[in-house]
């Protein structure tokens, strides 16, 4: 009887040490930023701003002290009362203003403004600066932002897109919104494939480095495509994991076999 419980014991510690190692090897490979110091502050080597790009579809808001000054401006269809107050239309909601391929849109009094390059913050003071010295609103408030902000997600995590209004994502932040990497993924590699200049480019990533602060891909720009590379010999490390399991199975199957001869 002390026999087959010392048996009993002995296999379910080896089973126990088996399942441990187990779990260590696949969580391990899935750390972020696993060469992180903890309490060690790291410095702010970059800083964002986003910029203007050809085919932006733009949301230009003016506001002012004076509502009827600033309505023309805003892309809404608007009517005018009998006592001279403008009301804007709720049911026209404005569509923006499509960035063309010369870098320039069509703005209403203004006419032709070339936005393509800017920050968003310079677009805004810009436009201002034409309206208070136009004499056309001279309390102007501009805000500008970015209608079609788009990530696109592919590969080893969930596929979609994500639109971002405010136009400031990281890849932690987006990986993050998009379910983050499945296990299949390649953590050491995660592209970001991006329009610059008339050509594509593609930047590689490696989620586990702090290294990934300095990137030129650390911010997400319109339209990237985040690519998250399948790991190799998927198929190999499916079937390691399904004989390990196996293997615990049967130990398992043989501990209860010998404590029920024994007792």
């Amino acid at each position: 009887m002390k026999h087959s419980i010392h048996l009993s014991r002995s296999l379910s510690g080896l089973l126990l040490i088996i399942a441990v190692a187990l779990s260590s090897c696949n969580t391990s490979k899935y750390v972020y930023l696993k060469d992180l110091e903890p309490n060690l502050p790291q410095p702010i080597t970059q800083t964002h701003q986003t910029h203007i790009k050809s085919g932006d579809r733009l949301d230009i808001h003016v506001t002012c002290s004076k509502r009827e000054l600033a309505l023309p401006f805003n892309n809404l269809t608007y009517s005018v009362s009998a006592d001279g107050s403008a009301t804007a239309s709720e049911a026209a909601a404005p569509k923006g203003y499509l960035v063309d391929n010369d870098g320039y849109i069509e703005f209403p009094t203004l006419g032709r403004l070339h936005l393509a390059g800017l920050p968003l913050p310079q677009a805004s003071d810009y436009i201002k600066g034409l309206l208070v010295e136009g004499r056309h609103i001279p309390d102007a408030i501009v805000e500008t932002s970015i209608n079609n902000f788009t990530i696109y997600g592919l590969g080893a995590l969930a596929p979609g897109k994500l639109v971002i209004p405010s136009g400031e994502i990281n890849i932690l932040q987006a990986v993050a919104q998009m379910g983050d990497l499945q296990n299949r993924a390649n953590i050491n590699k995660v592209r970001v494939i991006r329009e610059e200049d008339g050509q594509r480019v593609e930047y590689d990533i490696n989620m586990q480095s702090v290294e990934l602060y300095n990137s030129p891909a650390f911010f997400l720009q319109q339209n990237d495509i985040v690519y998250a590379e399948p790991r190799k010999r998927t198929n190999q490390a499916f079937n390691t994991s399904s004989t390990v399991i196996s293997i615990i199975a049967v130990l398992a199957s043989l501990a209860y076999s010998l404590t029920y001869m024994f007792r």
